[in-house]
Order: structure tokens, then sequence, then C-alpha cells
């Protein structure tokens, strides 16, 4: 049977360098996060632009096809 200092090796790790990984992590998560909202942000704005160009190619097809009901 193992004993509690083999069985929890981190209880061998000093509290400042376990703090230090927790810091890093939580840093590389913030940056994970703003990569993704970044991203996020940027697929929107292509989709508001193709929706744009979409919309804008309605109202000229329905302005031409009012225009040649009244001839």
């Amino acid at each position: 049977m193992e004993d509690n200092e083999t069985k929890h090796g981190i209880m061998d790790t000093p509290l400042p360098i376990i703090l230090d990984e927790i810091e890093k992590a939580a840093a590389d998560a913030r940056k994970a996060a703003e990569d993704a909202r970044l991203a996020g942000e940027k697929a929107a704005e292509n989709v508001m632009k193709r929706l744009r160009k979409l919309f804008l190619k309605m109202a000229r097809d329905i302005t031409e096809e009012l225009g040649e009901a009244k001839k």
C-alpha cells in the first residue's frame, strides 16, 4: 500500500510554485477567452456584411420590379 507522501505528490511542491502555475493557467484562460470573443465579433461582422449585401440586392431587385410594373 502507498503512503500519503507518494500518493499526494502535490504536497511536495512548494505553495508559491503551485500559485504561479495557477496564475499562469488563469492568464492562459483569459487569453483564450479574449481570442474567442474577438473571433466571435469578427464572425458576426462578416455575417452582417453578407446580410447587408443581400438586403441591398433585394432592395434593388424590388425597385427594378416596381419600375417595370409601372411601365
